[in-house]
């Protein structure tokens, strides 16, 4: 196993993400903690533009109206780095033949480049606003309406791999490889994830999302709040593209994966970090749900979702522990399109000897840096049927980019009845699969600085992490 740190991952409790719902109709607060910084958040999710079918695609756009709830203003120059980029995603919640109910990521677009804010009053008073006209800045407790029209215009959209989500930086000028017509860049989803013969509006809804990221917001640690999601209908012609139809009200500063615990309230969703932006300077929030269901003859069936909100260094696997036996191990993503450099091969799934557990992996980063790993604004399902019983253990993440060290997030959630065994090395920075030497000088070469040597997960290389090198020296994993 080429796993080798162990990450506690940090549970953020703030009321807006794990305790009921805030809508458009609502005002979010403004600033925290005396600290002077802009924030930014999806406050409405207003409107959709159908764009037509090509080749059993249906290309679509979503409106999304940004607040800037903080206490400072918010750049959005057009010419340059400092504006937003915003994706959108689609997604499915079914209850499933067995009693049990499953969310899935059927759909994603490129991301659209900000170049201008008005100065709106969705989320409050507005009484700082940067300007007249539409100036390149966002005042604090202001709005700014994006147009389903704007967010699907093919030549403002950039591919999603130049953003590094943690830190809000992307390279300006962005990417702008070519891309198919009438679908290209823009919300793409497969006709059969909407077919309503196979998806019946009686046991399936629907969802679309919206999420901002800006280098501002993220280096005031508030990207945790950046994604909203709202619930959409069919209708119309499955041939032509369905129309997509808003209901309800947008849930703000909540990723859709929470739409599933909506439609399910047996659902247990949890929200983490990998560590704490204010130290590490990197914004790492993700959410992981977990659904258990008794489906008969001895037989239980697992439901898990992992949502990336801005983790840049993505997820490699995921694994829980098993006695053994399974059925029907299953997974589900939204793929790449449009010329996207990443790859949207499936993980490889099946039992890890060296550890019994069930595991779904894709290539690590020295195999193939495009891999299809869990990267941010994205989410992968994860299911399979086990005559293990649930309780209370660990399952297991494992990061996919080389920087902070590698390894292992251990999550406390439903697992099956079975024990969890780490038989990779502690302090293996190379992932040789030995502690010795090479190890030692990564540690000494990267003295102080916040990732390549970090194996604490506190953010910075430094004794502690000399320490667990030295403490399993000579360690050979498996």
């Amino acid at each position: 196993m080429h796993s080798k740190i162990m990450i506690a991952s940090l549970a953020i409790g703030t009321t807006a993400l794990l305790v009921g719902h805030m809508n458009t109709d609502a005002v979010a607060s403004r600033g925290s903690g005396g600290v002077t910084a802009p924030d930014v958040i999806v406050g409405s999710l207003p409107g959709i533009t159908r764009y037509g079918v090509v080749n059993g695609i249906a290309a679509y756009a979503v409106g999304t109206t940004s607040c800037n709830i903080g206490n400072d203003f918010l750049l959005w120059e057009g010419d340059n780095n400092n504006h937003p980029t915003i994706g959108q995603n689609m997604y499915r919640v079914e209850q499933l033949d067995n009693g049990c109910s499953r969310i899935e990521h059927i759909g994603m677009s490129w991301l659209k480049h900000g170049f201008c804010a008005l100065q709106g009053t969705l989320c409050g008073s507005c009484s700082n606003p940067a300007g007249g006209g539409c100036p390149p800045i966002l005042g604090w407790n202001c709005s700014d309406p994006y147009s389903s029209g704007l967010n699907g215009s093919q030549s403002g959209l950039g591919p999603k791999s130049e953003v590094n989500a943690s830190l809000g930086y992307f390279p300006y000028p962005y990417g702008s490889p070519s891309y198919p017509a009438t679908i290209g860049r823009r919300l793409n989803v497969f006709q059969s994830d909407m077919d309503a013969a196979n998806y019946p509006t009686s046991s399936t809804n629907y969802f679309v999302e919206g999420q901002y990221i800006h280098p501002q917001d993220a280096a005031a640690c508030k990207s945790f709040n950046n994604a909203s999601y709202r619930e959409v209908t069919r209708s119309g012609s499955l041939n032509n593209g369905y129309d997509l139809n808003l209901i309800n009200s947008t849930r703000q500063m909540q990723p859709a994966i929470f739409a599933w615990q909506e439609i399910d309230p047996g659902v247990d969703i949890q929200t983490l970090q990998l560590s704490d932006c204010e130290n590490s300077g990197l914004n790492q929030t993700y959410h992981v749900g977990v659904k258990v269901c008794d489906i008969g003859n001895g037989m239980w069936h697992y439901e898990y979702a992992v949502y990336n909100l801005d983790c840049d260094v993505a997820f490699q696997s995921f694994e829980v522990p098993i006695n053994g036996t399974y059925e029907n191990a299953e997974q589900a993503f939204a793929v790449y399109h449009s010329n996207e450099i990443y790859q949207n091969e499936a993980w490889d799934v099946g039992i890890n000897a060296a550890n019994g557990t069930l595991k779904w992996n894709c290539d690590t980063y020295a195999q193939n840096p495009e891999a299809n790993a869990l990267r941010w604004n994205t989410m992968h399902t994860f299911s399979f049927d086990t005559s293990d019983p649930p309780i209370q253990g660990q399952a297991a993440l494992n990061l996919f980019k080389p920087v902070q060290g590698g390894g292992l997030v251990m999550l406390d959630m439903l697992v099956p009845n079975a024990d969890f065994v780490d038989n990779s090395c502690t302090g293996d920075l190379n992932e040789d699969d030995v502690v010795d030497g090479q190890d030692l000088a990564v540690v000494l070469a990267y003295w102080g600085d916040r990732v390549e040597g970090d194996l604490d997960g506190d953010g910075q290389t430094s004794g502690s992490d000399l320490a667990i090198v030295l403490s399993n020296w000579g360690c050979i994993g498996e």
